[in-house]
Parts: C-alpha cells; structure tokens; sequence
C-alpha cells in the first residue's frame, strides 16, 4: 500500500491497539503492513534501527516485537531499556473497558549493574489486556506475546547524567512539589493569592 503524500503513521494508543497490535495477535489483517515493521528491537541499539517518520520535534517509528512477557530485561547489545513512570492503562468506549497498557522506557547506555548516560532515545511498549478473551488467540497462544513499540529519538539534547542522578533528580522535583503546594495561599473565597 503506497503511503499519501503529507501524511505520516502517528496512530493514538487506541487505535494503534485495536487496528494494529489486536490483528497481529489474533492472525487477522492489518490496515497497513508497512506502518508497524516486525523487529525484534532488544537485539539492536536504538541507533542501529531503521526510523522512518520525522517532525520537528524528533524521530520515531512503530514495530512488532514478539518476546516473552515474564521476562522484564530489556537488554540491547550497547544498553538497556530502562522503564520510567507508571503503567498507563488504555480505555475504549466501545469496548467498555482496558483493552491494554502503556509502559515507558529511556534508553540507557551499559548494563543494569553499571548504567551509562540516558540516552534522549524514548520507547512506548503496548501490550493488549489479556483478560479479555477476545484479544486472546486461543489458536495459536505463542502469538499473545506480541507486542507494539514506539520507538523514538527526541530533538532537545539532555544534560549528560547517569541512571542514579536522573532518579534522585526525579525525586527532588517531586518533593519541591509537595512543597509548593503546601505554600499556596487561599483567600476567603477560596481563590488562589
């Protein structure tokens, strides 16, 4: 399918679930076989991968990765996906309910025992909710271990830090706040001063 010009592939996280990531599982047809490429992207550093969609604020392109969902390292041959923040649930109407998750990932240069600079490459992994019996494949179980992946390099250079700084720094910011919120003023009618 030949792509239209002016247009790039920047699906939401619902549809690229449902129109993407559910037919892949399932063995069902894909709108655009091209869009989402099968890689598996923990064997190549971020920097090694074919990145086709470009904007002015960075790079970034979709792929299939089958892996095995029990394993949680995400481990490159230069580095490691390291997960950040929390697991987003994604919602339907339609569906009345979670038809997956979000998890969000930095790239980290070295191992988990000796972490290198972050990175600016990003990843969003998507993985269907496997409670619900129709996103399951019953047929063929080995294809349930799919997932979708959003890899992409942000424009904005990062100050050089390793792992353990950009957690502690996290953590400050977090306290600073708590703080500002403890030291925001009301007036009688409760509007702000």
């Amino acid at each position: 399918m030949a792509r239209l010009v002016g247009f790039v592939f920047n699906p939401s996280d619902q549809d690229l679930l449902w129109y993407y990531l559910a037919p892949k599982v399932l063995g069902r047809r894909i709108p655009d076989k091209a869009a989402v490429k099968e890689t598996d992207i923990y064997h190549v550093d971020p920097d090694k991968l074919t990145i086709n969609n470009r904007s002015s604020d960075g790079k970034w392109d979709y792929f299939f990765v089958r892996r095995d969902l029990s394993e949680k390292s995400r481990r490159t041959p230069n580095g490691f996906w390291k997960e950040v923040g929390e697991v987003e649930t994604i919602n339907t109407v339609f569906l009345g309910g979670i038809i997956g998750f979000k998890r969000s990932f930095v790239f980290v240069e070295g191992t988990e025992d000796d972490p290198g600079a972050i990175t600016r490459w990003e990843m969003a992994e998507y993985c269907l909710n496997q409670e619900r019996h129709l996103l399951w494949n019953d047929d063929n179980p080995e294809r349930n271990n799919y997932v979708a992946c959003r890899v992409y390099l942000e424009n904005e250079p990062i100050s050089e830090c390793t792992v353990d700084s950009a957690c502690r720094q996290d953590a400050e910011e977090e306290e600073d706040d708590d703080d500002d919120d403890e030291n925001i003023e009301v007036d009688s009618s409760g509007a702000r001063k």
